[in-house]
């Protein structure tokens, strides 16, 4: 047995490789390090590929060859590269073996490590690695010579000192290699042994110190959590997408929404100007009727101005009738003249007695008539006795006496009078009565009119002070919205608890919900603007609880998180129950369906009839069924209302039409009518005696030219008669177009009473303005050149209405003009609408003013709900995606960093250890100044135990901090290059220090700086002396294990005294190195190691010769 040169170290003995690569059947001593030479394409690479594969299950082949295309596969079929059948040296099965012998001097025996590779096809290949202690390569029969014919033994019939081995003695790659390495004292991880093997076997020397560490010295380090981060990224940035999308089309919405208030608005003016035109227009006729009343006291005044004209020419008349009468007042006829005038004179004054009776007993009739048609109804409100009922239907006869008319006329007048101040009382209460329902009806119209448009209908006072608080903040430069609770629930989920739950929130419905940030904002604004009939929640106190099962917190859905903790602390301790029994076993709190409530251990029952729903989307249906019911309540009430005071009236005005006053009527007039009659018919006969007599006759003369004058007179006051008469007929005309007047005015209000009804809640603001502008049309009356176009009123004045000084503040024009402006206001309405479809990608037929509801109810949805669904969505995926950044690739990355600090450390402190000559090398690492964001995170992080989890459950009040966390997870999400930020060893600039002893003194250098004029075997030294330092740290200095390193294409660039020195200082630590060199190398390689191995190219395979030869020299040793 060999002598050992190293007592702590286990050392490869032997080397078989059969059936690998050219070589069929190999198998060499190993005297401690080993120099592998031969020609170029003779296999040197390939061998040390065979024992790395074996001791690691590298698989990734001769790098220093810059083969790529060598495989295990390649390998064990011979792949000569050529081209044609024979590219194989082996065909069909092919069994291969790679085996390795160690000897332990600390156990004192041999070992022998293996792997097995079997490749059915030229497709396929399987390998098993085992290990047979207390064993040697010769006592494995891996193959066996027939009839000069090398027979494979496959792995099935192995035998090991003559014993077959178990299938349990052979292991997969993983498992194998780590078998192999425990075998061969390491305790390292096998990826990271495999690296610093292959790192230094393949070693390339750079120029560049900083590449050369990454590359060489440092294992890549990916993150594997950036896979994760992206995702969380893309989640991020897909909700995101969703978010912003629903955002355009909130905006959109409230532009259409903008654009719907315009157009409603403008409508609304357009009505209450169309209003105001039939208001005026029915004002007009009335000041018409005005006017016609006083041409009608004109008319009056001109007839007494002509009674008077006629009173004079009557004295005048009455002068020449009495001297007409002198001339006839002869002795003769004087007896007899006067005797007849008597006579003429009573029976004048008969007539006017008959007449004037006539006059009252007609009256006496109209009255019988009126009283008749009163008493059937008055017996619903007086006591009229059957006797009185009889009298008052005969006040024109002559059956019942004077005295008994009197009185009981006087009686029932007085009873009627009573009656009618009754009718006036109740009259006064109906009137107010029916104010009252009109205001209501106004107010459901109105409401009934925003339900119609999709608008939630919530308590003025409310909604007054949303807005008060959304402009202080909107002015504060705060950009949120304050939200009514009610408008972001956005179900209830069970329809038979509704009435409860609103019934029992109550007023809550309408506290108003700000982001948490703002909250104390909003209640300085409330107490500064004093809001006394609002309620702000103050949500960034409320406590964060889930729903508690059968509360009424349950039957709510709402997707604001603000509200839902609202709802949770209102009603979690509010439970469901469905029975008194269950109620009775919830004192704390508990509610059912028909309204009984516990609450602090007391009953109640609530009332729920006067609840109005607003909450959910199904409010605006119950508020509208409601109203439309209270509506159609309050206009039944209303018109039985209008019945009874037009019966009233009807009452009234038949009653107002009778003259109470007995003192005005002649109750006897009918017995004095027949009197008077019968004594005129008297008179008539005596004066008809008296003309007869012809004494009469004779005595005219004088009496005719006096009669003549007389007649004249006469002639002049019939003129004025005519004149009165005429008079009197345009009065007659007047009252005709007063009457006609009457019936215009009549349908104008009932046209006009119709168009109030279609808008009852214009009515009153349209009056408002409508006296408004009539005082600023007074005002603008002095100078209308100046100020004829303001408030867009046209003040103009008629050549009739300049008369009567009427001026009209609303024209048909105006009417034309808010026409064209409301088509204008359709028209941009239906645009936006159009742009909102194009955007939501839905019919864009739906536009114009038929689909304002529509669109409301989709910005309810999307700004109540889905938008609030998709920032919750958006917060979780951004706080996901932070703390991915956070818990996971920072967290991974300064871990990562850690371990890298901590073996550089180690390195160094083996480079301490091990000088190479005078110089001792150190390494030297710098963060990057672009990487300058990431370590600010990691150095901050150490307020919170260097632990990103800890930060992240923090308050997160570091502003620097989360500037730096949104900064650089930007950048290395938008980074193309993944390795870039993925790698921890770019987060750092590497040098190499050298510290240089020169007698007593020291020179230190960074290597960086020498690399421009320092020689290659300079720049290469340290390289390797790195390499051999990294390398060292997997093996323990105080366990006996293997120190095996791989150097292919040795020392390419370094002089004789370089390669002694460096093969010298691997040999003095302990390193047991198998080279791969070209010939020209033995000398100074070979003349310092323990064995060397010719590779002799022979045919189609190679073989080997051990020892230093000579070319010459080598076929003759492999003959």
């Amino acid at each position: 047995m060999m002598q050992m040169k190293q007592m702590n170290r286990k050392t490869a003995t032997k080397l078989l490789l059969v059936q690998w690569s050219r070589f069929q059947r190999l198998c060499v001593n190993l005297e401690g390090s080993t120099l592998f030479t031969g020609v170029n394409g003779s296999g040197k690479s390939t061998i040390l590929d065979a024992m790395t594969y074996l001791l690691t299950g590298n698989r990734q082949f001769n790098k220093a060859a810059k083969d790529r295309d060598r495989t295990v596969l390649a390998y064990v079929r011979g792949d000569t590269k050529s081209n044609g059948p024979s590219r194989f040296l082996r065909s069909g099965e092919v069994i291969s073996y790679i085996a390795m012998e160690f000897w332990s001097p600390v156990e004192n025996q041999f070992m022998v490590v293996g792997v097995c590779i079997e490749s059915a096809n030229e497709t396929a290949q399987k390998s098993s690695w085992f290990i047979c202690r207390n064993t040697r390569i010769e006592e494995i029969a891996f193959t066996k010579t027939e009839v000069k014919l090398l027979k494979i033994t496959p792995k099935s019939e192995l035998l090991v000192k003559g014993q077959s081995m178990k299938s349990a003695d052979f292991w997969n790659r993983d498992r194998g290699v780590d078998q192999v390495l425990r075998a061969l004292g390491l305790r390292c991880n096998t990826e990271k042994y495999r690296s610093k093997l292959l790192k230094m076997m393949a070693f390339d020397p750079q120029n560049n110190i900083d590449q050369f560490i990454q590359e060489c010295v440092l294992e890549p380090g990916k993150v594997e959590s950036l896979k994760e981060l992206r995702e969380q990224r893309q989640r991020f940035e897909q909700i995101k997408e969703v978010y912003e999308n629903l955002r355009k089309s909130k905006e959109k919405l409230e532009e259409v929404e903008k654009k719907s208030i315009e157009y409603e608005k403008k409508k609304r003016a357009l009505h209450i100007r169309e209003l105001m035109l039939s208001y005026q227009d029915l004002r007009q006729k009335e000041e018409d009727e005005k006017e016609i009343a006083l041409q009608m006291e004109a008319l009056k005044q001109k007839l007494n101005h002509l009674q008077t004209q006629k009173n004079s020419l009557d004295r005048r008349y009455d002068d020449a009738g009495e001297r007409y009468r002198i001339a006839q007042n002869n002795d003769i006829v004087k007896g007899m003249q006067e005797s007849l005038n008597e006579m003429e004179r009573q029976r004048k004054g008969l007539e006017e007695e008959i007449r004037q009776n006539e006059e009252r007993l007609a009256k006496l009739k109209r009255l019988q008539i009126k009283l008749s048609e009163i008493l059937p109804w008055m017996e619903e409100f007086l006591n009229v006795s059957a006797e009185d009922k009889r009298c008052l239907g005969k006040l024109a006869e002559r059956e019942v006496s004077t005295e008994k008319k009197v009185d009981v006329f006087v009686r029932f007048a007085d009873m009627a009078g009573a009656q009618d101040k009754l009718f006036a009382t109740d009259e006064v209460h109906i009137d107010d009565q029916i104010k009252r329902f009109d205001e209501e009806i106004r107010e459901l119209e109105q409401k009934i009119k925003q339900l119609e448009a999709n608008i939630l209908v919530f308590p003025k006072a409310i909604e007054d002070a949303r807005q008060v608080i959304q402009k202080e903040l909107e002015r504060e430069g705060i950009r949120t919205e304050v939200r009514i609770f009610a408008e972001l629930v956005q179900e209830v989920k069970d329809e038979r608890w509704r009435a409860a739950i609103e019934t029992f929130l109550r007023r809550k419905r309408f506290y108003l919900i700000v982001e948490g940030k703002y909250c104390h904002k909003a209640l300085e604004i409330l107490q500064k603007k004093q809001l006394h009939a609002a309620n702000v929640v103050i949500t960034d106190k409320l406590p964060d609880t889930k729903i508690t099962p059968d509360s009424a917190a349950e039957i709510l859905t709402i997707p604001n998180p603000n509200a839902r903790k609202f709802a949770n602390f209102l009603l979690n301790g509010i439970h469901l129950c469905g029975s008194l029994e269950e109620l009775h076993e919830h004192p704390k709190g508990g509610i059912t369906q028909d309204g009984m409530l516990a609450k602090g251990y007391s009953f109640s029952c609530m009332e729920m009839k006067k609840t109005e729903f607003c909450l959910g989307q199904d409010a605006i249906k119950f508020q509208m069924e409601k109203a439309i019911e209270g509506k159609k309540s309050r206009e039944r009430e209303r018109g039985n209302l209008w019945k009874n005071k037009e019966k009233l009236c009807a009452h009234r005005k038949a009653l107002n039409q009778v003259d109470w006053q007995a003192g005005h009527y002649d109750f006897g007039a009918a017995a004095a009518l027949e009197a008077a009659v019968k004594e005129q018919k008297r008179i008539a006969k005596r004066i008809e005696e008296i003309r007869k007599n012809p004494d009469f006759m004779a005595v005219l003369q004088e009496v005719e030219d006096a009669k003549k004058e007389y007649q004249r007179l006469g002639e002049e006051k019939d003129r004025l008669a005519g004149d009165i008469r005429g008079c009197e007929k345009d009065q007659e005309q007047g009252q005709k177009e007063q009457k006609d007047l009457s019936g215009e005015i009549y349908r104008m209000k009932r046209e006009y009473s119709e168009q109030c009804l279609q808008h009852l809640e214009l009515e009153k603001p349209m009056l408002e303005e409508y006296e408004r502008l009539r005082e600023k049309a007074g005002g603008k009356a002095k100078d209308t050149s100046e100020n004829k176009q303001k408030d867009n009123v046209e003040y103009h004045r008629e050549k009739t209405e300049e008369d009567r000084g009427s001026w009209r503040v609303i024209t048909p024009r105006q009417i034309k003009i808010l026409k064209t402006e409301l088509e204008a206001c359709v028209r941009q309405m239906e645009n936006v609408q159009i742009e909102y479809c194009r955007l939501a990608e839905i019919d864009m037929n739906k536009r114009g003013a038929a689909y304002i509801s529509f669109y409301r109810e989709e910005y309810r949805n999307i700004a109540n709900i889905k938008v609030e669904e998709a920032k919750c969505r958006l917060d979780e995926q951004s706080l996901k995606l932070e703390n991915a950044f956070m818990n996971d690739f920072v967290a991974e990355m300064n871990e990562t960093i850690y371990d890298a600090k901590n073996e550089i450390a180690a390195i160094n402190h083996e480079l301490k250890q091990l000088p190479f000559g005078n110089d001792t090398y150190k390494f030297v690492m710098k963060e990057k100044p672009d990487r300058a964001v990431f370590f600010r995170i990691c150095r901050r992080l150490e307020d919170y135990m260097s632990t990103p989890e800890v930060y992240m459950n923090s308050a997160r009040e570091d502003e620097e901090m989360e500037r730096d966390i949104r900064e650089f997870m930007e950048v290395i999400l938008d980074e193309e290059d993944e390795r870039e930020y993925t790698d921890y060893r770019k987060y750092f600039v590497y040098d190499m220090e050298i510290v240089s002893r020169q007698g007593g003194s020291e020179i230190v250098s960074d290597l960086s700086k020498k690399q421009g004029s320092a020689s290659n075997g300079e720049k290469q030294t340290p390289y390797f002396i790195i390499l051999a330092a990294s390398l060292l740290q997997c093996y323990p200095r105080t366990a006996c294990c293997a120190r095996l390193a791989f150097i292919d294409e040795a020392f390419s660039a370094l002089s004789r005294e370089r390669i002694e020195q460096m093969v010298k200082y691997l040999e003095d630590n302990h390193f047991q190195v198998f080279y791969a060199a070209p010939p020209e190398k033995i000398n100074s390689i070979g003349t310092y190691i323990d064995s060397t191995v010719s590779l002799v190219i022979t045919g189609r395979y190679t073989n080997a010769v051990e020892g230093l030869v000579k070319e010459s020299e080598k076929s003759d040793r492999i003959k």
